[in-house]
């Protein structure tokens, strides 16, 4: 794996848990290679998995460490190393599977672990953050705050994989009270850029998008357009604006949500602006995982699988939202 920032062409590498950034340490790059990104069946949640040569990079881990534990499983993931773990956020349905990464009898390495390390009262966080410091102790894995991902003062921090993808984790909107709003956002750029291309920002809802749109510029820089989005906020109407369609211009949605769920995820009116746009979704309560591969290979594209079929579906829980921000979805 390799990490530089977006603003500068020297490659980074950790060289202790407690220290910056060493610019001096370099690794061999590789063949462009398969990507694989499978959004998790986790129910009402979010979790990521993306593969790309060796590299493995996980957003998120749902809500429940029994059912992302049996993943973990049937993934063949343990005894094995995640390069990248990003928490979006500190919500209890992105973060209480992430405990079963430090399971001891899985004997997974983790080797960078990014959130906003915002305080939260929360057991939940407590006990996932215990586990991490723990390992930071041993000088087993590096910490970071996505509000400054490489130690830089900087906002995008790039991730090189070992197979030529590239990921941008994006700092979040400073100063957000909703932690919604500060959620951290990602840019997946495939081996061969022309061919896939991801973005996913957690639970951002409007006011976030509207400050990825304004003041953080991301739509210029590393710009926004991708092929995919993972709909934010389980495709709740308040994740979703035309100008962030507009931006994103995505030909699939794929939203992570219970199919029983109290929120009324997916929302009628999320459905009907994705529907506006051209963008077709896949969702995991009716398709299960939904997986995406690249070759990684020029003009390779892309294609789309999921554990059952069903193109643009609506769940048991799908209601039309109330919330004031929906009516209409600006």
């Amino acid at each position: 794996m390799r990490i530089k920032t977006s603003c500068a062409a020297a490659l980074l590498a950790c060289a202790a848990a407690k220290s910056p950034p060493s610019r001096s340490t370099r690794t061999a790059s590789t063949a462009p290679a398969a990507l694989v990104v499978r959004v998790l069946d986790v129910g009402q949640g979010d979790a990521t998995l993306i593969e790309n040569g060796t590299s493995r990079v996980l957003i998120d881990g749902g809500p429940d460490s029994e059912r992302f534990g049996a993943l973990l499983d049937s993934l063949h993931l343990n005894n094995s190393t995640i390069d990248v773990v990003i928490l979006t956020h500190q919500h209890a349905d992105h973060l209480i599977g992430l405990r079963a990464l430090f399971e001891s009898q899985r004997h997974i390495r983790v080797k960078y672990f990014f959130e906003n390390k915002d305080p939260y009262a929360a057991a939940n966080i407590r006990h996932l953050r215990d586990s991490i410091n723990a390992r930071v102790e041993r000088g087993e894995l590096i910490y970071r705050d996505t509000d400054d991902p490489c130690v830089t003062g900087q906002p995008i921090c790039t991730i090189t994989m070992n197979g030529g993808a590239k990921l941008h984790i994006l700092a979040p909107m400073p100063g957000a009270t909703n932690p919604n709003n500060r959620s951290t956002a990602v840019k997946l750029v495939g081996p061969d850029s022309a061919s896939f291309t991801m973005w996913l920002a957690g639970d951002a809802e409007q006011e976030e998008i509207g400050w990825f749109l304004g003041d953080a510029h991301y739509d210029r820089n590393p710009g926004m357009r991708a092929d995919v989005m993972k709909a934010d906020h389980h495709g709740s109407c308040n994740g979703v604006t035309n100008a962030y369609l507009d931006a994103i211009h995505p030909r699939w949605a794929a939203a992570s949500v219970g199919a029983v769920n109290s929120y009324h995820h997916m929302h009628e009116q999320a459905k009907a602006v994705y529907r506006a746009h051209g963008v077709q979704w896949y969702r995991t309560d009716q398709n299960g995982t939904i997986t995406f591969r690249s070759p990684g290979t020029p003009h390779g594209g892309y294609t789309v699988s999921v554990s059952r079929p069903g193109i643009d579906a609506s769940g048991p829980s799908d209601r039309r939202s109330t919330q004031s921000e929906c009516n209409p979805v600006p």
